[in-house]
């Protein structure tokens, strides 16, 4: 069976939206990609930002940050393997190193314990700016 390869071009509102991703360090929300992007093009809609977010996470340059919680998804955009820090209290998303077992790895390819492809590693609690997490 032939399996179909998604064509697609390279639009401006794609491009805002990648522009915005790498700004870094933020892990906006789709509805802040979506008020950001206005900025530069006032007629974009959010459907268009969350078409063009799941294309860009399909096509490996975007990553979606899933909480435990009720709260939106996050994005960023490709970086190297990293952890996430979920605030419970403010709901931020911090970058956490990844502990040293798991640099140990050779990411995407074969490592002595088995064959890597991803890695989804999230840790909750409270910030900084929270206080200490509520037990």
């Amino acid at each position: 069976m032939e399996q179909k390869v998604k064509k697609s071009r390279n639009t401006k509102q794609r491009a805002v939206i990648l522009e915005i991703l790498r700004k870094g360090g933020s892990h906006p929300t789709a509805e802040s990609i979506y008020h950001e992007a206005r900025k530069t093009l006032p007629n974009i809609s959010l459907g268009t930002v969350y078409r063009n977010l799941n294309f860009l996470r399909e096509q490996g340059l975007a990553h979606e940050i899933r909480t435990n919680s009720e709260s939106s998804s996050r994005f960023e955009g490709k970086c190297p393997p990293h952890a996430h820090f979920h605030c419970t209290k403010c709901q931020s998303v911090l970058d956490l190193p990844l502990p040293p077992c798991l640099k140990e790895l050779e990411w995407n390819g074969e490592s002595d314990i088995a064959t890597v492809n991803s890695l989804d590693l999230h840790v909750t609690g409270a910030c900084r700016e929270c206080g200490p997490a509520a037990s």
